[in-house]
């Protein structure tokens, strides 16, 4: 029904200088996990009223952007505000002042990082899978924090959009309404699962998106280009262009990697926290320069 709804208002990616695709494609196919969860949210196993507000807002605010491009003035600050509400639901205003604002920066900078790393077939909807399985694997065996049923929705509804993206020609992209609604649903997740196991360590469920977003947002500022404006400078991008490597391809490293980034991450959990520190530590160090190294070469290959 939407592939219709698109085709009639032209709701379609052209390609441009921008863009890894070739040919007109449907924008905004994700909104099936975004119906998904709305539906499951306030008819089945509501999780909350703060929840289902965040999730329509980000879900509204995705879609009119993929309509009629909305200026990041308008846009951050209603994603701002879906991870207030996110805090809300989990009734967590009592954290400290600056550290409940330092939340509020760095979820919203994951939203914003879920919507650009959405550059390649795949991508979204397979790295999406990789961090919701992997929630799922903790919540079934580790520690449970969430309705296993609503994760059980997420993947189900991810997978059918993966059906129709994870292709070498995708019938549809995630867009803004797809990206950010997985977005949110994971930042829920794992903010949740922090807050009542107190291990800070599960954020590295998102180390590759974390690295390749930091990094690249740096490399912006020095060439004083505009970071909220679409680019192809994202690690995967660049190889991309670069190597030739397929999309199904590229997205299927990044997602194997996250695999075994986020096995070390469960096996270390029950360390000591100095003992995690460590490990991780160096986990992170070595693929920081290992991603330094290999931007450099493929950069200086491109000129």
């Amino acid at each position: 029904m939407y592939f219709r709804i698109a085709k009639f208002y032209q709701i379609v990616d052209l390609p441009n200088h921008r863009t890894m695709h070739d040919g007109s494609t449907i924008r905004g196919g994700g909104i099936v996990i975004f119906i998904a969860i709305a539906i499951f949210s306030l008819f089945i196993q509501p999780p909350g009223y703060y929840f289902f507000s965040g999730i329509i807002l980000i879900g509204l605010t995705g879609f009119l952007d993929d309509l009629i491009d909305l200026s990041g003035r308008i846009r951050i600050p209603l994603q701002a505000l879906s991870v207030f509400l996110i805090l809300a639901d989990l009734n967590l205003f009592d954290l400290n002042f600056a550290l409940l604002i330092m939340v509020i920066i760095l979820a919203t900078g994951t939203l914003n990082a879920f919507n650009f790393m959405d550059g390649i077939n795949g991508m979204t909807g397979g790295y999406g899978l990789v961090t919701l399985g992997s929630l799922q694997f903790v919540n079934i065996y580790v520690y449970s924090f969430a309705s296993n049923d609503f994760l059980y929705l997420a993947i189900l509804a991810l997978l059918v959009f993966n059906f129709f993206n994870f292709r070498n020609k995708a019938v549809c992209f995630a867009g803004d309404v797809g990206s950010l609604t997985i977005a949110f649903i994971i930042v829920y997740l794992i903010i949740k699962l922090i807050s009542e196991t107190h291990e800070l360590s599960y954020i590295l469920f998102l180390t590759l998106y974390g690295i390749d977003t930091i990094f690249t947002i740096i490399q912006r500022i020095f060439l004083k280009q505009n970071i909220f404006e679409a680019h192809r400078l994202h690690l995967f991008q660049v190889l991309v262009s670069n190597t030739g490597i397929s999309h199904l391809r590229m997205s299927g490293i990044y997602m194997t990697l996250q695999v075994i980034i986020n096995f070390i991450v469960i096996l270390v959990i029950p360390m000591a926290f100095n003992q995690q520190i460590v490990y991780l530590g160096i986990m992170l160090m070595v693929l920081s320069l290992v991603y330094v190294l290999l931007k450099r070469k493929m950069m200086s290959e491109a000129l």
